[in-house]
């Protein structure tokens, strides 16, 4: 198959599109993990006491594959992703249960939403 492109389009111009795009990927990438960053830090860690007054949202759980040497980063990053999903829920707190990890740590949890 012959590529062909139009004889307006230099091979400078077609890599400067090229690195735009992926400039732009890149740039969504980052601020989609930032913005998800910051619905986490939305939601606080709860004892069952501490929520007692509370309206409970949802279950939550997540995911996360790291690996048995990695532990600690995937039960951040599963905590992480469940205090997400209770943001956008609209709680306020989770309360976690239980956390099992092996190749796959998941993070299982309630949310809450409490008065501030």
């Amino acid at each position: 198959m012959n590529d062909m492109k139009p004889a307006c389009v230099t091979d400078y111009e077609e890599r400067k599109m090229k690195m735009r795009a992926l400039g732009v990927a890149v740039a969504v990438s980052i601020f989609g993990c930032f913005g998800q960053t910051l619905a986490a830090d939305t939601v606080a860690d709860a004892t069952e006491a501490q929520v007692a007054n509370c309206t409970f949202v949802q279950d939550v759980s997540a995911r996360a594959i790291w690996g048995e040497r990695l532990k600690e980063q995937g039960t951040t990053r599963a905590k992480e992703d469940a205090r997400t999903q209770a943001a956008k829920a609209g709680a306020t707190h989770v309360v976690w249960g239980e956390i099992k990890s092996t190749d796959v740590t998941t993070a299982t949890g309630k949310a809450y939403r409490c008065a501030k």
